[in-house]
């Protein structure tokens, strides 16, 4: 971990001297029987948990091994103690070996236990590390080969290797660019590190194990073309020039594309999800050709679609009647009237998975007090649901804060607004409290009622917590989600401007002492907000966020640059004043607020130039910061001492700020010894 403090006031560095102290000699340990912020890095990971063919048990990977988790209940086995870990877990059809993603690799293990082998070497490729190697393994219906997608040449490709790893076939390549379409000379001199992606092909094999049915995209058909590929069993390659089946309408905000595309076990149609109404509904398309016809209908998002056994009906992961939650629904094909799965409170479902017999459906759901876990409910029944695999560590269980609520309230502009709020420990209607805004990432994210075990402990330690749904997020349809659209650092931060005023109106928050906290786009909101509304924040806390999104399209991964292009409406050419308003740089002189700066290394998505252009601007205008980035660190941090690091020192940089200590009587010597409350 390197850190980059500004030496020049006195002040400044007693402050970083008192920072230091405390977060190195363990000051923020929270009492017995409370959160602590060592807490928030060793919750236990469901795994992605993955239902064996005939239902008995799930693969999953925890601490880097892969598991087996008995479907009924018990007590899970090892399968693997082999160094690197392990991802993308896939079974055979007969149940007997796992696929999975170890080192850049394809590699497989029998499920009876033995020795597991490598099946693939290839040459990790140019680009972001995200998808430079092989991943995302997927047996064939005669457990014969294994299609996986590989970056190794530098974009998306697909390709088979034989489950004895004895043969090995390009199939297609999913995305076609020419950098210098899209990012001019600098991109072309440049482009060794522009390969990679924000979205997937989702290649799928047809219940006769035939065809492959995949999604390409390019700059000029960027949500998305669904192709079809014939393949040869016997020779492992293609056959003839692979079919278009539709092409999704363009997405002015450049986020939208196909996902996930299901086969019905017939093989004749596929479930798709797309925005052709104005929000993520489920079409079902014919193979042999023809248009979309719509099956789900109404304003909220459905997606993920997933056939039962019989292909009478589909299961969809859905924001209807709650906006802000995700449920598992059940929707016949016949198109009557869809139901909920499980009648469970407030919540995040997702990752439904029939039984093989089409009676239950297994799902992953988290509360605002329950972290991910596994849950399993009869499809025709009493709507009640149970759970397999818990996760959530006691301590959780026994908090004394409440949960969170939804609130409503409005944008600079009249327009209709929703957050989600935590109120402090021992709350008490009157009193004024410090906040943290939490302002989500995407910008294309939502806030929801999902765990966050980091607004459970600020709440904890006596802060109000708001996470605002400003506009431009997912949740609410395309219109919202596309009204940041040339409009990057405008009404979104407004947004975040009127969610402060209506804490303050409430009564909840003192504005003296309001802090903001966000990673990737909302990091880069945190930014708008320090120079955009310079009186607002007391304290700010800035992790991997964009200055300057010129700068970002010419170092970003390539569809994200391309992405953001279309968002911005052009190339900073073609708009000069969007590209303006979202760089702060030039507005650096008008920031009052402190800010502490946390990036990765080795970032690919948002790459630390923009994180030492801010550190550059704050030392030459004087202004107080603390910066620290952390090697090998990508754009989600993966090292646990390098989590537990950022949220002790974001901890405590609020209470520096927040939580400010006065007439303790104290006669330590210790800077550090203020930190501790």
């Amino acid at each position: 971990m390197n850190n980059h403090v500004r030496p020049v006031f006195q002040r400044l560095a007693v402050l970083a001297v008192m920072l230091t102290a405390a977060l190195s000699s363990g000051q923020v340990a929270e009492k017995s029987g409370r959160i602590r912020v060592e807490d928030l890095v060793a919750l236990p990971s469901l795994g992605n948990p993955v239902l064996s063919p005939d239902g008995k048990q799930f693969a999953l990977v925890r601490d880097g091994e892969i598991l087996l988790w008995p479907s009924a209940g018990g007590i899970p086995a090892t399968l693997t103690t082999t160094p690197g870990g392990k991802s993308d877990l896939n079974w055979s059809p007969d149940g007997k070996r796992l696929a999975f993603i170890c080192q850049g690799s394809v590699w497989v293990v029998p499920a009876a236990g033995g020795q597991p082998k490598r099946l693939t070497g290839g040459p990790i490729g140019p680009g972001d590390p995200h998808v430079s190697a092989d991943r995302a393994p997927r047996w064939s219906p005669s457990g014969k080969w294994i299609l996986f997608q590989s970056g190794r040449h530098g974009q998306n490709d697909l390709y088979v290797v034989s489950g004895d790893g004895r043969s090995i076939s390009y199939l297609a390549t999913t995305e076609f660019y020419d950098p210098r379409k899209y990012l001019g000379d600098l991109a072309v001199q440049e482009s060794d590190g522009l390969a990679g992606g924000l979205f997937f092909p989702d290649p799928a094999w047809s219940p006769d194990g035939t065809r492959i049915s995949y999604t390409e995209r390019s700059r000029e058909f960027f949500s998305g073309k669904l192709k079809l590929i014939a393949f040869d069993e016997e020779s492992g390659r293609t056959k003839g020039v692979p079919a278009e089946l539709y092409t999704a309408k363009p997405d002015r905000g450049g986020a939208w594309a196909i996902d996930k595309v299901a086969w019905s076990p017939s093989g004749k149609t596929l479930a798709l999800t797309l925005e052709d109404s104005g929000w993520d509904k489920v079409y079902l398309l014919p193979v042999a050709g023809g248009q979309p016809k719509q099956l789900t209908q109404g304003e909220s998002d459905d997606f993920t679609p997933s056939y039962s056994p019989d292909g009478k009906s589909l299961a969809m992961v859905s924001n209807r009647n709650r906006l802000e939650e995700r449920h598992i629904w059940i929707v016949p094909v016949d198109g009557s009237g869809p139901h909920q799965l499980a009648d469970l409170p407030a919540g995040v479902e997702s990752d439904p998975q029939w039984s093989p017999d089409g009676s239950k459906i297994y799902f992953v759901r988290s509360t605002p007090r329950e972290s991910p876990s596994l849950y399993v409910a009869a499809v025709s029944g009493s709507g009640e649901a149970h759970v397999l695999i818990e996760t959530l560590p006691s301590n959780f269980t026994a908090l004394g804060t409440a949960g969170p609520e939804k609130v409503h309230f409005k944008g600079k502009d009249g327009l209709d607004l929703v957050g989600i709020l935590y109120r402090p420990a021992h709350y008490k209607p009157g009193k004024r409290y410090p906040t943290v805004l939490w302002v989500h990432g995407g910008p294309e994210g939502q806030d929801t009622f999902n765990f966050s075990p980091w607004s459970l402990l600020l709440a904890q330690e006596g802060y109000a917590v708001f996470h605002p749904n400003y506009r431009g997020g997912s949740g609410y349809g395309e219109k919202f989600r596309n009204l940041n659209v040339e409009d990057s650092g405008g009404g979104e931060i407004q947004d975040v401007g009127a969610a402060v005023e209506y804490l303050v109106d409430q009564g909840i928050t003192d504005p003296k002492y309001v802090g903001i906290w966000g990673t990737s786009h909302g990091a880069t909101m945190v930014h708008f907000a320090v120079t955009k509304l310079p009186d607002v924040f007391a304290a700010a806390v800035s992790f991997g966020g964009v200055v300057d999104r010129a700068t970002f399209n010419q170092r970003s991964n390539r569809n994200s640059a391309i992405r953001w292009e279309i968002k911005m409406g052009g190339t900073p050419a073609e708009k000069p004043a969007s590209y303006r308003q979202a760089d702060i740089l030039p507005e650096v002189p008008r920031i009052k607020t402190p800010l502490l700066i946390l990036y990765g290394e080795a970032d690919p998505q948002v790459p630390p130039y923009e994180s030492q252009q801010l550190i550059t601007a704050l030392k030459k205008n004087g202004k107080t910061y603390f910066a620290y980035s952390y090697p090998r660190e990508m754009h989600e941090f993966v090292e646990p001492d390098h989590r537990l690091d950022v949220y002790k020192k974001s901890l405590a940089f609020f209470r520096l700020y927040l939580q400010p200590v006065y007439g303790n009587s104290s006669t330590s010597v210790d800077d550090g010894a203020l930190m501790q409350r």
